[in-house]
């Protein structure tokens, strides 16, 4: 049973008082140029779309999808199933970007013999894959090194996973060698959801090492004679690869990948000692037995405090999607996405930082959306399972201007996951389309993650 909306309430109403501690600014509104909201309402869809390789789709086409019968063989599960299987599939096949990152991926497997595998996380089906970049970098110039120290980092957990992953980047990029301090904020960071410390430390640390092609520096004498880079976190939060898309799409997927070959299950422990928890409590907190079958859909709410529609403005500048429905998230917003894919008969699982009340008053009063709305138990809500919840959703409605968005709808991309609802604007009669496509959410030009 899933808990009663009074209480949900509540705790979101503690999770606002939570969430006042971690307030903080955001880099890109100092490496953007951005118009007014007046503006992008002036402007039409096909002025403000993006150009690269997506052409904006009419999602309301798909409401004939609800006079649809089922033939008598399918449960409606598996008739929703179906259907949600042939949308993703339509989405692909005009997002040319995405085609051209499965390309690549495609050509990373064959070049290293690596064979996908059924694959599962929280019992719930993933491409995991087993392809590895066969070369670390830094092996041309191995006095060169990229020293991630300290315990400083630049804003919240979506902003230092971004962070990590363009670290990992930047050493490829320019084929020199990642070293990461013991203790420093990285080691702190990822064996709270990833990779756990399970037995002998010095097992771990090999492990570490190996997935990531880095090296764990435990003493000053380890960087003698070695030309030492170090960059701010915020300087990796806006680092841009001088990569192609389909090379630096491919890559940042392969690093989500491994990231979720070890994902927390709730054994081991952090670098301090201290116990580390489920990845999957989100999911098996809400559907127990039923996790592996259960279909539901994830919104995140996100207001991303006083600067949020000035970062939305922003990316709408970039790909023309709405620059205030993405935070608001309203009842027609969310019913334009989920109905014409039968998804308003399963649960709206609603993850946030609490901050956006209104927008949760607004979805439970609707007598559509409402009844389908439902809250993570207090005792199971972390990032790391409000995450995972979104990663292994049937469908995913995101902020594009939350990086804990972004970091969610890669990796479902790296995962196989279709569905990602990010970047929407309504056309000149009023009908909601998607105007960039799932790919969109590795393209630099749009945001800063």
């Amino acid at each position: 049973m899933f808990p009663s909306k009074s209480l949900a309430l509540v705790a979101i109403i503690v999770l606002t008082l939570n969430s006042l501690l971690y307030l903080n600014t955001d880099p890109y509104l100092q490496q953007v140029q951005y118009t007014t909201t007046a503006e992008h309402n002036n402007e039409s869809i096909d002025q403000r779309a993006s150009d690269g390789g997506y052409e904006p789709q009419i999602e309301e086409g798909g409401y004939e999808l609800q006079n649809e019968e089922s033939p008598g063989e399918e449960t409606n599960e598996q008739f929703t199933l179906r259907i949600l299987n042939r949308r993703d599939k339509e989405r692909r096949m005009v997002d040319a970007n995405l085609q051209d990152i499965d390309e690549r991926n495609q050509q990373i497997m064959r070049s290293s013999n690596g064979m996908n595998e059924p694959s599962y996380i929280c019992n719930r089906p993933a491409d995991l894959g087993t392809t590895q970049h066969s070369k670390c970098p830094g092996s041309n110039n191995p006095q060169k090194l990229l020293l991630l120290d300290g315990t400083e980092v630049y804003g919240r957990i979506g902003n230092n996973l971004m962070e990590f992953l363009h670290a990992l980047q930047y050493s490829r990029d320019n084929d020199i060698q990642l070293g990461v301090k013991y203790g420093s904020w990285a080691m702190r960071l990822l064996p709270r959801m990833w990779l756990s410390i399970t037995g002998d430390q010095s097992e771990w640390e090999a492990q570490f090492e190996r997935a990531f092609c880095i090296k764990i520096i435990r003493t000053k004498v380890e960087l003698k004679n070695c030309d030492v880079v170090r960059l701010e976190t915020k300087d990796l939060l806006l680092y841009k690869s001088n990569q192609s898309f389909e090379e630096y799409a491919s890559f940042q997927q392969q690093a989500l990948r491994t990231l979720y070959q070890n994902y927390n299950t709730g054994d081991g422990t952090t670098l301090a000692g201290y116990g580390t928890r489920d990845m999957c409590a989100g999911i098996h907190a809400l559907f127990g037995k039923d996790s592996a079958s259960a279909i539901y859909s994830v919104i995140h709410l996100r207001k991303l405090e006083k600067v949020g529609y000035t970062i939305l403005a922003a990316v709408s500048r970039h790909t023309g999607c709405d620059p205030r429905a993405a935070i608001e998230m309203r009842p027609d917003y969310i019913r334009t996405i989920l109905k014409p894919l039968r998804m308003l008969d399963y649960p709206i699982v609603v993850i946030g930082d609490g901050q956006n009340i209104e927008a949760v008053q607004r979805l439970l009063d609707d007598p559509e959306i409402g009844p389908q709305i439902v809250f993570v138990p207090e005792e199971a809500v972390w990032n790391g399972g409000d995450m995972t919840l979104g990663v292994m959703s049937n469908v995913f409605i995101g902020n594009p201007a939350s990086s804990f968005s972004g970091f969610i709808a890669k990796s479902r991309l790296a995962l196989g996951k279709g569905h990602n609802y990010l970047f929407r604007a309504r056309d000149n009669d009023g009908k909601w389309q998607t105007v960039c496509g799932d790919s969109c959410v590795f393209d630099k030009a749009v945001n800063h993650f």
